[in-house]
């Protein structure tokens, strides 16, 4: 039989304390194990209640229930806090979230909406706290436990220095047609890595109510369950890791530190841990070489360079190669997709660009009223509008970076054969 979710609940007004408590006692899984009326009593009792979730008012009396939050928190980390107010003020919101709340609530809530909240949360709280060296370790027992098989997949990472190619739109498109082409039996997740101001969840009209910065303050309990928990999965089955709602919260991820090589040490262990669930991870990213993207390069296996035929961005991908190629980076994970490609018009021609550059893994045609439509309507174009040029050449793409790694892995298996995905300089 399984436990019961320990829930506390601290509210000034007892009549509130009781009519939560009557609320909760319908479902026979929870158990109130306290109540409080101030947020001085609830960090009295938190310790030896030991609850799974707290319902916290965040109008309290002497300490709010912000600051109750942060002190609850430096008892028992693992609690999960549910704030709850008359206010459903975005800056209440915002400023309950930074304490360390994981979920708000406009008073009073509905029965199911309480319920289904405190069940969620329920799940998001570890029950033993791995410890970091044994991270990579814990991968193969948790795959196991959630009755997944173990998995090597395929990190492929889009990036391009300057803004306005269309990377995001590349980025979403591309896993959806990775999703499609190895069906209902793989796996493939789209993690948006720029932090600030990721839009991944807009192009495909989601409204996530997790994201990657409830994932990162929890890398070393990091389990199935857990990972299943923040990932919101699209109608396809494609599953998404969002960026966080607000910039500010950016700094969540940011705060785990960096690893050996300076990259973002969240980011490392949370896509060295889905490689073990999906075949491929399609990331997409921001303009600049951080933290962040120094942990992708680290780990792709494939990272493509996004421009369109003008000279400014050209140059942008040219020196982002240069440097590359100083950090002795493997060139052999590097492709290039040229994007807008219009041999109608006047303008640089494709080929112009492959040989200041490398050959093009794909070159993907104009058609800004499609990918327009797509963006604004939240519904991506090889969905909408699966046979237009646009959308086939995604497909390609999708077949041709997947046969890339099927012919680098028949080399591998070659003893004579010489490792990597190819000459591409």
């Amino acid at each position: 039989m399984a436990e019961k979710i320990r829930v506390m609940i601290v509210d000034d007004i007892a009549e509130t304390r009781e009519q939560l408590r009557k609320l909760l006692s319908f479902d026979p899984d929870i158990t109130v194990v306290a109540m409080a009326g101030s947020g001085e009593e609830a960090v009295a009792q938190v310790v030896e209640a030991n609850p799974d979730v707290v319902l916290m008012d965040i109008n309290l009396p002497g300490m709010d229930g912000i600051s109750a939050t942060a002190k609850l928190l430096e008892l028992v980390p693992t609690v999960q806090v549910v704030m709850l107010s008359v206010q459903g003020d975005v800056d209440y919101m915002r400023r309950a979230m930074m304490a360390g709340a994981r979920d708000f609530l406009t008073k009073p809530p509905s029965a199911d909406d309480l319920i289904n909240t405190i069940h969620r949360m329920a799940k998001l709280r570890p029950r033993t706290v791995v410890p970091s060296s044994a991270t990579t370790a814990a991968v193969a027992g948790a795959a196991a436990g959630g009755g997944m098989a173990m998995r090597s997949g395929k990190i492929i990472t889009f990036f391009t220095p300057k803004g306005g190619t269309g990377v995001t739109s590349i980025a979403v498109n591309t896993a959806l047609a990775l999703q499609k082409q190895i069906g209902d039996s793989g796996h493939v997740a789209l993690v948006d890595a720029n932090l600030q101001f990721g839009d991944v969840s807009v192009f495909l009209k989601l409204k996530p109510t997790r994201t990657i910065a409830d994932l990162a303050p929890r890398i070393e309990e990091m389990d199935v369950e857990l990972l299943r928990t923040v990932l919101v999965t699209h109608p396809t089955g494609l599953q998404i890791l969002a960026a966080p709602a607000a910039p500010e919260d950016a700094e969540i991820v940011r705060n785990s530190g960096v690893d050996e090589n300076g990259g973002n040490r969240a980011l490392h262990l949370i896509l060295d841990f889905m490689q073990s669930q999906y075949d491929y991870i399609v990331v997409d990213t921001t303009h600049v070489v951080d933290d962040v993207m120094l942990a992708l390069l680290d780990l792709s296996d494939l990272v493509l360079l996004v421009t369109r035929p003008v000279i400014p961005e050209i140059r942008g991908v040219r020196v982002f190669i240069e440097l590359l190629q100083k950090m002795e980076f493997d060139m052999q994970r590097v492709g290039l997709v040229i994007n807008a490609v219009d041999n109608k018009r006047m303008g640089i021609q494709p080929e112009a660009i492959e040989r200041a550059m490398m050959p093009a893994i794909a070159r993907l045609p104009l058609d800004e009223r499609t990918a327009l439509r797509a963006a604004n309507y939240g519904v991506p174009y090889i969905l909408q509008s699966p046979k237009q040029p646009l959308s086939q050449a995604i497909t390609n793409l999708a077949r041709a970076i997947r046969e890339r790694f099927t012919e680098a892995e028949e080399k591998k298996s070659q003893p004579s054969a010489q490792g990597g995905l190819g000459r591409l300089l």
